[in-house]
C-alpha cells in the first residue's frame, strides 16, 4: 500500500479515534488528529494545528452541524459545546 493509501486510512480512523463531549482540551502526542467529525451541533473552543485564521473561527463561535467533518491536522482540540469524534493521526 502506498503512502496515499495510508493517509486515507488514517483519516478514516485506522489509528483510532476518541469521542469527546466535554470542554477539556484533547491532544494525541506528536501524532495529533487528522479530522474532527461533529456528532451534534457543536462550537470549537480552541484548535491548534495547520489551519489559517483558526482564531477567527473561534472568535466567531462558528456552529458546526451534526455530521460535518473538518479535515485539518491538529495537535490540540477543545470544544466550547457539543460533541465530536477526533480521528487520531
Amino acid at each position: 500500500m502506498g503512502l496515499s493509501g495510508v493517509n486515507i486510512l488514517n483519516s478514516m480512523g485506522a489509528n483510532g479515534c476518541v469521542y469527546v463531549n466535554d470542554t477539556v482540551a484533547r491532544t494525541n502526542g506528536t501524532d495529533g488528529f487528522t479530522a474532527i467529525q461533529f456528532t451534534e451541533d457543536s462550537v470549537l473552543g480552541a484548535i491548534t494545528g495547520k489551519m489559517d485564521d483558526s482564531a477567527d473561527l473561534i472568535t466567531d463561535a462558528t456552529v458546526f452541524g451534526q455530521g460535518q467533518v473538518i479535515y485539518c491536522p491538529a495537535t490540540s482540540v477543545t470544544l466550547a459545546s457539543g460533541a465530536c469524534i477526533l480521528y487520531k493521526g
